[in-house]
């Protein structure tokens, strides 16, 4: 039997079995008069519209039956219901006010009112709501815990807290709670009241050590590493074996060198967690990208993610760190070869295939290319960058009209990345140009223009191609000249000083 028969079986049970038995009144037996046989009937046909999801024909018959029995708070209710699922929402407000109006002890008409002011804006108003509820229903935590949320949608953190407190106070300290308010407190910018709702947290429930491992995170995500060293040592107070608090609390003073090498007994030993490690590698990786390390202490970062490899020779996070710590030291071939390990161990991860087609690419290795974009495009059908690469491959592969079909398909995927959206229209010209069909290369240029591309070098570049291709000699120059302002090199120079691609 389904839901909605069952649901349809009880109303007619409760609004049917007055009407078919004799009523007894003062002592006598009395016949319910056929008025009120079909008024409740009209009610019925109504909710059993509603459950059956014919809501038009719902709002006709709970319309109906209103205009005779305006004070029917359930009615009301069913009709604010069936407004809604039309997506009639101001008619749903209109109604459901007006059931919480003639029946306010009913807290589910209250709440029903407060879903659709949360439904369209109105945080504040709902807040309202559940503010009357908790003073009505002191000891329902799901009240508070809504007013919480509402409070601080509509702007009013402070209040979010002052639910969360009266929330704690009723049912105790949790992580729901210390979760919410922290997060409260690091959006007022409070970094050390998040701090000790956290600390609260894990003084409540000292066995679990997850909890202080958060607050040192927090303090170390604030740049208080005076703090999270005080929390970690704690932490190995309570155990001495914590893999995370061992690699934290190491002497780091001294040169990069000094304090790479110290690490290294760590980062051999395979009983020491890895995300531990990947942990402690992060603001070297940062360190990295910005440049400027002493070449010994490059060499130590990659000895270390050597000895990762060594140590987990069968996580795929071990040879993604080395990838990467690889790549950001310009070793290409060797970051190529641990992102190709990481991605047969594992090939969830787009950013590694995105490293790795991005080496290929500079490396001009189309052949694998052309490969690995294929499989990432059936792996990841939403990531506009496959489909970049492979029609950059397929362009240099001479198939310019099987690049077009995917290129063309990424450049509804970019959505705000205008830097990928660009790249990928400056592709779409080269197939156009590599087609000998300038004039269409030249329309999708223009129209980038308008779209940033006045400033992507390669756009105003192969602009300048598809001008020079249609005989405007010094369009193409000026066009020439504005890319070698952005980012020049020998190609785009010689185009210049010789007038001619």
């Amino acid at each position: 039997m389904t839901n909605k028969l069952k649901a349809l079986l009880a109303l007619f049970y409760l609004f049917t079995s007055p009407i078919l038995a004799q009523n007894t009144l003062d002592g006598q037996a009395k016949i319910v008069p056929e008025e009120e046989v079909n008024r409740q009937s009209m009610f019925i046909d109504a909710e059993r519209e509603r459950v059956l999801g014919h809501y038009e024909k719902a709002v006709d018959y709970y319309k109906k039956f209103l205009n005779e029995n305006s004070d029917n708070a359930a009615a009301w209710y069913g009709l604010a219901r069936s407004f809604e699922a039309l997506k009639d929402n101001i008619s749903a407000m209109d109604a459901a006010a007006k059931a919480a109006a003639k029946d306010p002890e009913n807290q589910w008409f209250r709440i029903f009112q407060a879903d659709l002011f949360e439904k369209v804006g109105q945080a504040k108003d709902a807040a309202g709501i559940y503010l009357e509820l908790t003073k009505k229903f002191p000891q329902d935590g799901a009240f508070l815990e809504r007013l919480a949320y509402l409070s601080v949608l509509a702007g009013d953190p402070k209040g979010g807290l002052k639910a969360l407190d009266q929330l704690e106070k009723l049912s105790g300290v949790s992580e729901r709670t210390a979760d919410q308010k922290h997060i409260i407190y690091l959006g007022l910018g409070d970094y050390k009241k998040a701090a000790a709702e956290l600390e609260k947290l894990a003084n409540t429930y000292p066995k679990h050590l997850e909890y202080r491992h958060r607050v040192a995170q927090l303090y170390e995500s604030v740049g208080d590493n005076a703090a999270a060293r005080k929390v970690y040592e704690d932490i190995l107070r309570r155990n001495p074996d914590d893999e995370i608090a061992k690699i934290a609390v190491l002497e780091k003073s001294g040169s990069d060198l000094a304090v790479l090498t110290t690490l290294k007994p760590y980062f051999k030993d395979p009983k020491l967690s890895l995300d531990g490690k990947v942990k402690e590698m992060m603001p070297w990786l940062e360190k990295l990208r910005k440049g400027g390390m002493a070449p010994e202490a490059v060499q130590a970062l990659l000895d270390l993610g050597v000895l990762v490899e060594i140590a987990h020779p069968n996580d795929a996070k071990a040879w993604s760190l080395s990838g990467d710590l690889h790549y950001l030291s310009n070793r290409l071939p060797e970051a190529l070869a641990r992102y190709r390990t990481c991605i047969k161990l594992s090939p969830t991860v787009f950013s590694v295939w995105e490293n790795a087609l991005s080496i290929l690419a500079e490396q001009r290795n189309y052949d694998d290319m052309l490969v690995m974009a294929e499989k990432a495009m059936d792996d990841f059908p939403n990531q506009a960058a496959a489909y970049y690469y492979y029609g950059l491959a397929a362009i240099e592969k001479g198939k310019p009209d099987d690049a077009l079909v995917q290129l063309e398909q990424a450049t509804i995927m970019t959505g705000k990345n205008t830097l990928l959206y660009l790249s990928i229209v400056d592709q779409i010209g080269l197939a156009h140009l590599r087609k000998k069909d300038p004039a269409a290369a030249r329309a999708r240029y223009e129209h980038a223009l308008t779209r940033g591309g006045d400033k992507h070098p390669g756009i105003l570049e192969h602009l300048g191609d598809a001008l020079y291709q249609m005989g405007e000699r010094d369009n193409a120059t000026e066009y020439w000249q504005k890319a070698a302002k952005i980012a020049s090199t020998p190609a785009l120079e010689q185009k210049i000083s010789s007038g001619k691609l």
